[in-house]
């Protein structure tokens, strides 16, 4: 996607929320601390101002992956959607990843705006439109690239974010054990 587009969708989205007046204040994340854990009722939304936070799942046998990253102006709506939508708790955590600053829309809140703003809703939908296709390619990378592949591909399409990130968690975000990303990352 045009980086251009990115960075007005953010600007836009910090103007609009700029305008309505929210509950929260912008509020700080250390590193470490958490957005919502798992199990926990999800009540609310967070745009991600400054910093960097990430989203983890636990598989069957207790293994936890890396499922998201949130960083502006690229992904800088933090949510455990599928739970704040349908009203049940969380099955994954956000974390800060390190010290982050970020504004909390909680539900009630966020339904109101939708109803009642027609830019907010609008700007809304077309985040939600670009978080599916984003979604999207991401299934596809891992249905039809190598591992040497996600790693190339998520390095020229992320290599700021790169730069921040332990390799375990690089290599859990793109499903591979950390040897074989360190192994391929030499050959590169």
């Amino acid at each position: 996607m045009d980086q251009k587009k990115i960075i007005s969708r953010f600007e836009h989205t910090l103007e609009l929320i700029d305008v309505f007046k929210l509950k929260n204040e912008p509020a700080v994340l250390r590193k470490g601390e958490l957005f919502i854990d798992y199990g926990e009722k999800n009540n609310k939304i967070g745009i991600l101002m400054d910093g960097l936070l990430y989203a983890s799942y636990l598989s069957d046998n207790g293994t936890e992956w890396v499922s998201r990253f949130f960083f502006p102006p690229n992904n800088f709506i933090v949510s455990s959607h599928r739970g704040f939508v349908l009203g049940k708790n969380s099955s994954e955590s956000i974390r800060a990843y390190e010290d982050s600053k970020l504004i909390y829309i909680e539900k009630d809140e966020f339904k109101n705006l939708l109803d009642t703003n027609h830019k907010f809703e609008r700007t809304v939908r077309i985040l939600a439109e670009e978080s599916y296709i984003q979604a999207m390619d991401r299934i596809h990378s891992f249905q039809s690239l190598n591992a040497e592949q996600r790693i190339r591909k998520f390095l020229e399409e992320h290599h700021d974010l790169a730069q921040k990130l332990q390799r375990q968690h690089i290599a859990s975000y793109l499903g591979i054990h950390r040897n074989i990303l360190t192994r391929i990352l030499y050959k590169l």
